[in-house]
């Protein structure tokens, strides 16, 4: 590709990600006076992961008392969401980083609060101190930022393919437009990574197919560190009914309390002990208590051929008539506020039903709606590249290895944080001169799947890393699978990822050429978090190895960083920041008795 034909854009800051993290970043950075410009890969507040959401924003109920809310409950203090968020990140969170999500969440909590207001958006508030919204409202909200916010410059629909350093320091970014494939040069002082996680299954959850892991990627390139790449968050998802696929109605449905049992494939239940029951009630615990039991089960071969489960609905369909369709009712009624009557999201509740009734059971699988590993960051949410920071998901350091306090709080507290640090920067630091070879080399990697006469097809590849990921990377782990796993991710590196081709030649919106730009990043998230769950011998959060399952806290109390040598990844370890809260020391015998022991009891679920 030549240079004569590149848009080229000037800018202080540039904050990548059109979702959450991204929009907020690049309020706070104008209102610092930068200079800003904002891209997206699809459509501001339309696209990514901010879409995708069916759930909350929320600050800690003695704040939220004061703003004026009185079903508030004050009894929810920034003390004790401190005190639950380290304890549930089974110890692995930075507690710096902790504690500035505490403090500092109810200014941006209650500023996204009064867009939502001003944008008519539906928001119900629910006691500690959250409100319940879905995705599409929290994007109109986002939106209602950037409008009360004028001066930020917004590129949608390019593709960002790597960053660009001079002397070590940031100095830009290079990309393309989608639909049309002119190539992108953005001059910039300092960069915002605010991209999201990875999702490297075949199955989405709460996921859009754009969540590759670019930004976690263009950050590991440009020699900053990741961290936690083990961590996935695993959630029951539906298998069935096809148009279904993907949904996250099977979680919503066991959480609510209905009377649902969980069959193995030879029709088995899988029962969980009272006592875990009545801590996951009424709290975003049930996700990794749910994650521990179903995927034990799994590791004894009682999986079903797609790798799943059954929600068993015996009890539901023996109720009377009269009670079901009550139930049925108010369920409908709780939906109606966020979504069209008689649905969630595109799912047809009437239809769900119907099969529940007649079926009597439903298959569903443990999927990925949320990566805790990313990129290392400091409280500035700068990473050990000058000029380079990050937010959001994908970030890392306050959730461990567990999430269950709200990601869409960390996005915008973060993303506020990050654009004031990378403004401060910009305005101390003179723009870096843009190095030639190095944006010769990226021109020809965004031409090359379009020049190959022959070679790998881009969704192939994609689909093997799928394919790998859901053999040995998932919701339950040995070392045989997880080995297996690499070795097949390192030969997808090597010995296809060279030699990508699209079929079509054409420039303009070619799916094919940006899944070339993507596999290369979900291939270097994947292989980061293989390596990481294969390193740690025990079980954690959401890492749960069948030949481990011991929580060994003298061994394993640590974060796992990986950076790029020169021909190889570079792992190490080293003990998270502690500020208030000791680690705990010993072993458990496996994750429920760490629970205890704990005396975890986040009740954050309190609309369920």
């Amino acid at each position: 590709m030549e240079k004569d034909n590149i848009q080229i854009v000037h800018t202080d800051v540039l904050c990548i990600g059109g979702g959450g993290a991204g929009i907020t970043a690049a309020i706070s950075a104008k209102k610092q006076g930068a200079r800003v410009t904002l891209i997206s890969k699809g459509k501001l507040g339309n696209s990514g992961n901010t879409i995708m959401i069916g759930g909350s924003y929320s600050m800690d109920g003695k704040s939220a008392k004061d703003y004026g809310f009185k079903k508030a409950d004050a009894s929810f203090t920034k003390e004790y969401l401190f005190e639950q968020i380290v304890k549930q990140s089974f110890y692995l969170s930075e507690q710096n980083l902790v504690q500035q999500y505490v403090e500092e969440s109810p200014n941006i909590v209650y500023q996204c609060y009064q867009w939502g207001e001003q944008a008519k958006i539906k928001q119900k508030f629910f006691s500690p101190g959250g409100w319940m919204l879905s995705g599409h409202a929290m994007g109109k909200a986002l939106l209602q930022g950037m409008k009360e916010t004028p001066g930020i410059e917004l590129l949608e629909d390019i593709m960002i393919v790597d960053l660009l350093k001079s002397d070590g320091k940031i100095s830009g970014a290079v990309g393309y437009h989608v639909y049309t494939g002119q190539a992108v040069l953005i001059h910039a002082k300092s960069v915002v990574i605010a991209t999201g996680g990875y999702q490297p299954f075949s199955v989405t959850s709460t996921n859009s197919d754009v969540v590759s892991g670019d930004g976690i990627a263009m950050a590991y390139r440009a020699g900053a560190q990741l961290a936690d790449m083990e961590f996935l968050l695993f959630i029951p998802t539906a298998l069935e009914p096809q148009s279904s696929k993907g949904s996250i109605l099977p979680f919503l449905l066991y959480s609510s309390g209905i009377p649902i049992d969980t069959v193995d494939c030879e029709g088995s239940p899988v029962k969980i002990p009272p006592q875990m029951r009545k801590m996951a009630k009424g709290s975003e615990l049930d996700k990794v208590i749910f994650n521990y039991y179903w995927s034990n089960r799994l590791a004894m071969g009682k999986g079903t051929e797609s790798g799943g489960l059954y929600m068993d609905f015996s009890k539901l369909a023996r109720l009377p008539k009269f009670i079901l369709n009550f139930g049925f009712q108010e369920s409908l009624k709780y939906f109606k506020d966020f979504y069209k009557y008689g649905y969630y999201h595109s799912d047809n509740l009437f239809y769900f039903k119907e099969l529940m009734l007649e079926k009597k059971k439903l298959e569903f699988a443990l999927c990925s709606e949320y990566s805790m590993g990313g990129i290392v960051i400091d409280e500035a949410m700068a990473t050990r590249v000058p000029g380079l920071f990050a937010a959001g998901e994908a970030g890392s350091g306050v959730f461990g290895a567990c999430r269950v306090a709200d990601a869409t709080t960390e996005m915008m507290v973060q993303g506020v944080k990050a654009g004031c640090s990378a403004t401060q920067y910009a305005q101390s630091n003179a723009q870096p001169a843009v190095d030639d070879g190095q944006l010769q080399k990226l021109l020809d990697k965004i031409q090359a799947p379009l020049e190959r006469s022959s070679g790998v097809n881009p969704l192939g590849v994609i689909q093997k890393i799928h394919q790998a990921a859901d053999r040995g990377f998932g919701s339950i782990r040995n070392e045989e699978g997880l080995s297996r796993a690499l070795a097949e991710i390192e030969q997808l590196r090597d010995g296809e990822l060279p030699f990508l081709a699209a079929r079509c030649k054409s420039p303009s919106y070619n799916y094919e050429r940006l899944c070339a730009i993507q596999a290369e990043n979900m291939l270097t998230c994947t292989e980061a978090g293989i390596r990481a769950a294969l390193m740690r011998r025990e079980s954690r959060g959401f890492h749960v190895r069948s030949d481990y399952p011991q929580v060994d806290n003298d061994g394993w109390s640590v974060r796992i960083l990986e950076e790029q040598g020169p021909d190889h990844m570079i792992m190490s370890k080293r003990k998270p920041v502690v500020t208030k809260l000791p680690i705990p020391k010993g072993t458990e015998m496996n994750i429920p008795e760490f629970m205890i022991k704990q005396k975890l009891r986040f009740k954050n679920a309190s609309i369920r």
